[in-house]
């Protein structure tokens, strides 16, 4: 089993919060648009995603995870106490929780990768994975664009698995 390499290392990290915390598509936009400046900003990669309405997951590659999740939590918590959600509550106090995953083979983040882009299937929220927008499968389908998300080490596992 290939591992992947120190340069290359992956994670898998889930973030959560309290019910419906991203339930509105323009804080899942936002959220997304900000996890891009953060990871230009602080050049890591992500290679997969997908946010649900209390749960965000995220399978980056990054050789500093912890400054790579630091960044990424404090960015969200900023966006968050502006958010729909939070003003329509009327509470400013957002909690969030996570824990992050080492996945150390090609193999454990492909999986890793699969498992998340079929949650929104497995949670009934569409029938057809390239219809739910909010996760970086419908850009591995080529439904529609990659902005966000870079599977370079996913193409570089299936053309090392092939050979």
């Amino acid at each position: 089993m290939k591992r992947v390499s120190k340069e290359n290392q992956v994670y898998c990290y889930t973030m959560e919060g309290s019910s419906c915390l991203f339930a509105d598509e323009r804080d899942k936009k936002h959220l997304l648009d900000l996890v891009e400046e953060v990871r230009q900003r602080d050049g890591w990669s992500l290679y997969a995603f997908c946010v649900m309405d209390d749960t965000a997951y995220f399978v980056i590659g990054s050789a500093q995870i912890d400054q790579a999740v630091r960044g990424l939590r404090s960015a969200i918590l900023k966006q968050l106490e502006q958010s729909v959600y939070v003003q329509n509550r009327g509470n400013t106090s957002v909690k969030l929780s996570g824990h992050i995953k080492k996945l150390g083979t090609f193999v454990q983040v492909a999986d890793c990768c699969r498992e998340i882009h079929r949650i929104p299937l497995r949670e009934g929220y569409v029938s057809s994975l390239e219809d739910y927008w909010w996760s970086s499968y419908p850009a591995y389908a080529g439904v529609l664009g990659g902005e966000y998300v870079s599977p370079r080490l996913l193409f570089l596992y299936n053309n090392d698995k092939n050979n």
